[in-house]
C-alpha cells in the first residue's frame, strides 16, 4: 500500500522492469502491487501493465507506464550515500553495466533514464565541515571587520586629528584654520573666550575682515576719468 507521499516516476513502457531492477540493486527495496489494463485501449491491450508500486532505499514509489511524451531528466535524481568505496562501485558498475550512462560529479543514468548520485557518505562528511570551516571563517572575517569599524569612524571623524585644517592666503601656520570648534571656538570673544582669537585663529582680525579684499591685477585701458580704486589717481596708461 502506498503511504502518504509517494514519488510518481513516469516511464514509457518499462516500469516493472525498472522496478524490479532497483530491488534487485539497492538495499531496503521491493516491488509491491503491479495494475495491469483490464481491456484493450488506444495505446496498448489487454494486460499491459500501468501502474507498478514498489520502494527504492526506503522511499515509496510509484512507476507510471504513460508513453514516450515526458522523458526523465536530471531535474529529478535519487542522491544515495555509500559507506565505502566498494558499495560506491557496486551500485555504480549496477547502474552504467545495465545499460546506463556516466555522468560527472558522481551522477549517473540508469537504461530508463533516471539520474543516480552515487556519494560516499565520506566526501559529504568532509563537505559538510569544510562548509563549517568555511562559515566559522568567515564569521571571523566578519567579526574583524566589526572591530575595526569603530577605529576607522573615530580616525575620520572631525577633531580626530585636531581638525582638519587647510592653508590660507599667505601661508604660514597662522594661515591655516582649524575646525576643531572645542579647540578654537573657547578664545572666541563672543563666546566668551579671553584671548580675543577670532574664528580663524588670526589676533585682531574678525570675521567680517577676513578675507581681505583683492586688488586687481588687471592692465586693461580703464575709461576716460576713471581713477584708480585704491590710490584714487589717474590711472597709468
Amino acid at each position: 500500500m502506498a503511504g502518504k507521499n509517494t514519488i510518481c516516476l513516469w516511464y514509457n513502457r518499462d516500469a516493472l522492469e525498472a522496478a524490479q531492477f532497483y530491488a534487485k540493486t539497492f538495499p531496503d527495496s521491493s516491488v509491491g502491487a503491479v495494475y495491469r489494463a483490464p481491456g484493450d485501449f488506444p495505446s496498448g491491450k489487454e494486460g499491459d501493465v500501468l501502474t507498478v508500486e514498489f520502494t527504492v532505499i526506503g522511499i515509496p514509489c510509484i512507476g507510471l507506464n504513460g508513453g514516450p511524451t515526458f522523458p526523465q531528466t536530471e531535474a529529478f535524481s535519487f542522491q544515495v550515500a555509500t559507506e565505502d568505496q566498494a558499495e560506491t562501485d557496486r551500485l555504480w558498475n549496477a547502474i552504467v553495466g545495465n545499460g546506463g550512462q556516466e555522468s560527472a560529479c558522481g551522477w549517473c543514468k540508469d537504461r530508463w533514464g533516471l539520474s543516480w548520485q552515487i556519494t560516499p557518505r565520506a566526501l559529504r562528511n568532509r563537505s559538510a565541515v569544510e562548509r563549517d570551516r568555511r562559515q566559522r571563517r568567515a564569521g571571523e572575517r566578519l567579526r574583524l571587520v566589526q572591530g575595526q569599524v569603530g577605529p576607522v569612524v573615530a580616525d575620520h571623524s572631525p577633531g580626530a586629528h585636531g581638525g582638519h585644517r587647510r592653508p590660507r592666503p599667505g601661508g604660514g601656520e597662522a594661515g591655516f584654520r582649524s575646525h576643531d570648534g572645542d579647540g578654537e571656538d573657547r578664545h572666541r570673544p563672543d563666546r566668551g573666550g579671553e584671548q580675543g582669537l577670532s574664528t580663524h585663529g588670526i589676533p585682531g582680525i574678525s570675521r567680517k575682515s577676513w578675507p581681505p579684499r583683492r586688488r586687481s591685477t588687471s592692465r586693461r585701458r580703464p575709461a576716460a576719468g576713471l581713477r584708480c580704486r585704491w590710490t584714487r589717481t589717474a590711472r597709468c596708461r
